[in-house]
């Protein structure tokens, strides 16, 4: 007896060495597998309708990894280029716009605004500030150290783009066999892990869902509200509207504000630099279509699939953003609902109470 629990712990304890090691070599790629287990689990219901058409499931599998790569990163690459592009004409304008002009230039410029001139009495103390020494060193020194980020990051796209050319390619082989061989590995998983079956099925069935709700109600509200700004600052006439809309697409994923906080800054920008009716159609154009997204939309589809208290989402969702970046708009929702099958598990099996 006392040889059987020795080996009993000795085997596990291997086990656990050698899965720990496994994920360690895993690590440096788990970006790219996680993205392609979250991709994979929305499209399987569409693999299996194509696998019933070809009859195959390489096939399929095959066929769906040249749909994604065709369909998403194909545009998103694209996309990320033209983003550069102008991301690179801005710093650009930016930087020749401070060389050409001094900072009582920028002063006096600000001062001839309708509205500051309005109000210049009441905004001397600000405007005193501004005007001392101290201020213009310490706005000196975040212009420096803010060109100097840029130059480092502009200066690392090599790198960058072949590091990104790599994780394409483990996405897309991590997306064909997850297509191809998932049922079989979820199975097999599924029969080690001791645990009664229905309670199995409640977790993964949790796990499906809160992917479905946050591919839906965070990810596909926030594209739609990128698509919505670029068409609203096109029409206005705001340069770099891409550049714009890509930062409305990540906006949109860090409350209170959300998009709101990429398209009211605008509006008031093209208040007084474009015109008054652009200004007055970008303000409207927002409130009623781009953040009805975020204030109506995106809580009902997320309501649907995750079974959560909103703080908790709120909180799963920023701290997933700040410790995993954005694959942890996943991973938060994932790891708290999941945690909140669990405790329902634990009421109805442990403590013998109806949930």
């Amino acid at each position: 007896m006392e040889r059987e629990r020795i080996y009993f712990y000795f085997f596990l304890a291997l086990v656990l060495f050698f899965i720990f090691a496994a994920l360690f070599m895993l690590l440096p790629f788990a970006v790219p597998i996680l993205w392609a287990a979250v991709v994979g689990t929305v499209l399987y219901p569409l693999h299996r309708y194509v696998e019933r058409i070809f009859r195959s499931r390489t096939l399929s599998a095959f066929v769906m990894t040249f749909l994604v790569f065709l369909f998403i990163i194909v545009p998103f690459s694209v996309i990320s280029v033209l983003v550069l592009q102008q991301l690179m004409e801005a710093t650009r304008g930016l930087v020749s716009y401070f060389q050409n002009h001094s900072y009582r230039e920028l002063l006096e410029s600000v001062q001839n605004y309708p509205l500051v001139k309005e109000y210049t009495d009441r905004l001397s103390p600000v405007l005193g500030f501004v005007e001392r020494e101290e201020f213009r060193k310490l706005m000196a020194e975040s212009l420096n150290k803010t060109l100097k980020f840029l130059g480092d990051k502009l200066g690392q796209i090599a790198f960058l783009a072949g590091r990104n050319v790599f994780y394409v390619f483990v996405f897309l082989i991590t997306f064909f066999f997850i297509l191809r061989d998932g049922p079989g590995i979820l199975q097999r998983i599924e029969r080690l892990i001791p645990m009664n079956r229905e309670d199995l099925e409640d977790v993964l069935g949790t796990v499906y869902k809160t992917v479905l709700a946050v591919v839906y109600g965070s990810v596909g509200t926030a594209l739609l509200q990128a698509i919505l700004g670029f068409v609203a600052y096109s029409i206005v006439g705001i340069k770099f509207a891409l550049l714009w809309s890509v930062l409305t697409f990540f906006a949109a994923f860090i409350p209170p504000f959300g998009a709101s906080a990429v398209w009211f800054p605008l509006a008031v920008y093209s208040f007084f630099n474009i015109g008054t009716w652009q200004a007055l159609f970008l303000g409207l154009w927002g409130m009623l279509l781009i953040s009805t997204m975020d204030n109506f939309v995106r809580p009902l589809i997320i309501k649907q699939g995750v079974q959560i208290p909103y703080v908790v989402l709120f909180f799963a969702t920023i701290g997933g953003l700040l410790k995993f970046g954005f694959i942890g708009l996943f991973l938060g929702p994932i790891i708290f609902t999941t945690l909140f099958a669990l405790f329902k598990i634990y009421e109805r099996r442990i403590l013998g109470q109806d949930t």
